[in-house]
């Protein structure tokens, strides 16, 4: 069986374990350097009185475990059943591609479109959902 749609699959979680380093070190440079956050408020993230850059991190973890979930499901199926091949791949790097870009953005820059408050990140977050259902509907139509 074609086992190539694991790396996808494999970068994703190592995106989220960057993710979660990344929150630690900022977290612990707003504790112990910044001392921004102090007491008992260090122990209960996420913290209200942290950056920007601690809330956007922070909140991009969060995103990694909720659409991406469907993904791996995804995934898993295409595998067991023996419907993986070249277009199934492609669909899957190109649903990492764009959840790196969103979560570079997200962390990073999370700016918002001035007219009706749009995020800007929107613009990279749909094309990766409607990947995401294109890998599904195709799923679903093979099996």
């Amino acid at each position: 069986m074609n086992t190539e749609i694991f790396f996808p699959m494999f970068y994703l979680g190592a995106l989220s374990v960057f993710v979660v380093l990344l929150s630690t070190v900022f977290r612990l440079k707003e504790i112990y350097l910044d001392g921004v956050v102090e007491g008992e408020a260090f122990r209960h993230p996420p913290f209200k009185e942290g950056s920007r850059l601690l809330k956007n991190t922070q909140r991009n973890l969060v995103n990694l475990f909720e659409f991406p979930i469907l993904f791996y499901v995804v995934c898993i199926c295409i595998f067991v059943t023996g419907k993986v091949d070249e277009t199934f791949i492609s669909l899957a790097y190109g649903f990492f591609f764009l959840r790196v870009a969103h979560s570079a953005y997200h962390i990073f820059f999370n700016q918002l479109i001035v007219a009706g408050g749009f995020p800007v990140r929107a613009l990279i977050w749909v094309p990766s959902i409607a990947v995401l259902i294109w890998m599904w509907i195709r799923f679903i139509s093979l099996v």
